[in-house]
Formats: structure tokens, C-alpha cells, sequence
């Protein structure tokens, strides 16, 4: 008499899903590799693509398990992959926009001192914005006596004195109304950000309005104890912004 075999019953629908061979999507395998890399976007634009590629791969196994779910699994490595590149798809660039609205505030600050400092009749604490950070001397009461005493640093600073522009701001002085007209180019490269922006100074002569426009060049140094400085590299008068 031959024993009899009992009926196997599954009650558990995850039981059910391990007894169903179903083939492993390589596109949520890949989704979550890239899903993993993801937080690489937030160092350079150039890795958005990371995000990108991690996003439409967990996309494109979602809808391939979705049109076959008896057949394909892997939707829990599809829905990872796809939260982690979504989240540094939006993260990154919200990133990379909050930078550069910083670093052209702080860039139109250092280049409000530049003008100050020259409308108040101090050229030689405006020169010092025109070295690098970690040449200058201290701003303090003491620099014109530093000048005085450093023939080498005094000769830089009556070149800078004898350019037109600076000595156009300096005859001008608090007669001139400087204003902030818009950023040109900005650039990152290296820790170092190179910021241009446009001024518009505007004076009266013998009653009537005259203007004329000043290109300041910025850069930001990543200094060797960590923190950043600024620097006027170049400045310009009588420019023509783009599109003007």
C-alpha cells in the first residue's frame, strides 16, 4: 500500500513568492548601485548624471515589474534605488544654486568696501583688497605708516593710485552714486570661485547726468588654514556689459 503524500497548501503569500521562480531585474540592481552613488552629485554638476542614470533605471524596472509581476522581481531594490536618486536629483542642484547665490552676495560686498574705500578718499586700504589675503597688512591705523616704510609695497600702491579708473573715483568721490548692475561670468574651479560683476557709477557735470560702467573681477582663494579669502584681481572702467 503506498503512503499517501499530503497536499502542500500554501497560506502565506510570501511563501507564495518564493515558491515562484521570478527573474531579478538588472535595472533595479543598477538603480540602486547608482541610487548608493547618488550623494556624489552634491560635489560637481558634472556627477548629476549619477542621480540621472539612477532615476530612469529604478524608473524602468518598476514599470517592467509592474507589466510582469509574476515573472520579475526586485521591486523593494527599484523603489530604493529610485527615493535615493530622486532625493540628490533635487538635493544637488538646490545645492549648486544656494552656493552661487553666496558667493555672489559675498562677492558684491568685497567689491561695495573696494568703492567705499576709494569714494572716502583711502586708496591705500583699497589696494590692500587688491592683494592676496594672506599678503595683506593689517587694515588698521598703522598702514599708511607701513607704506611709508616699505618702499617696494609704497611703489605698488602709486601705480594702483595712477590708474584712470581709480584716480576717476578718487576726483569723483562721494559725489558719485555707484550701483550694482548685474553678475557676468562665474566660474568654480579648484576650491577657487571667479565672480565678475558690473557697476554703474553716475555723476553730474555742469548740471547734467553722466554714467559710465566698471568691471570688477573677484576671486575666492581657498586659503591653506581652511577658510577662503577674497581678491580684486582686475578692475575695468568704460566697459560694456553683455547685451547692453
Amino acid at each position: 500500500m503506498r503512503p499517501s503524500v499530503p497536499d502542500v497548501h500554501i497560506s502565506d503569500p510570501q511563501d507564495a513568492e518564493l515558491a515562484t521562480y521570478r527573474t531579478l531585474v538588472w535595472q533595479a540592481v543598477l538603480g540602486l548601485i547608482f541610487g548608493l552613488f547618488a550623494p556624489l552629485a552634491l560635489v560637481d554638476p558634472m556627477l548629476w548624471a549619477i542621480a540621472a542614470a539612477g532615476t530612469i533605471l529604478s524608473w524602468w524596472a518598476l514599470r517592467r515589474i509592474k507589466n510582469y509581476p509574476a515573472e520579475l522581481a526586485g521591486r523593494k531594490l527599484a523603489l530604493a534605488g529610485l527615493t535615493l536618486s530622486l532625493l540628490f536629483l533635487t538635493a544637488a542642484p538646490a545645492d549648486w544654486l544656494a552656493y552661487r547665490w553666496m558667493i555672489r552676495h559675498e562677492a558684491r560686498q568685497f567689491s561695495a568696501l573696494w568703492f567705499r574705500y576709494l569714494m572716502q578718499d583711502e586708496p591705500h586700504k583699497a589696494y590692500q583688497l587688491n592683494l592676496p589675503p594672506q599678503f595683506r597688512p593689517p587694515l588698521d591705523d598703522h598702514l599708511w605708516d607701513f607704506y611709508r616704510s616699505a618702499p617696494r609695497q609704497r611703489e605698488g600702491l602709486e601705480k594702483f593710485v595712477n590708474t584712470p579708473l581709480v584716480r576717476t573715483l578718487l576726483a569723483l568721490g562721494p559725489k558719485a552714486q555707484v550701483r550694482f548692475y548685474r553678475t557676468g561670468n562665474q566660474t568654480h574651479d579648484n576650491s577657487n570661485d571667479q565672480v565678475d560683476q558690473y557697476y554703474a557709477v553716475t555723476y553730474e557735470e555742469q548740471g547734467e547726468k553722466k554714467s559710465f560702467f566698471v568691471l570688477v573681477q573677484m576671486l575666492r582663494r581657498k586659503l591653506s588654514s581652511g577658510q577662503a579669502g577674497w581678491q580684486v584681481v582686475d578692475t575695468q572702467g568704460g566697459v560694456r556689459p553683455e547685451g547692453w
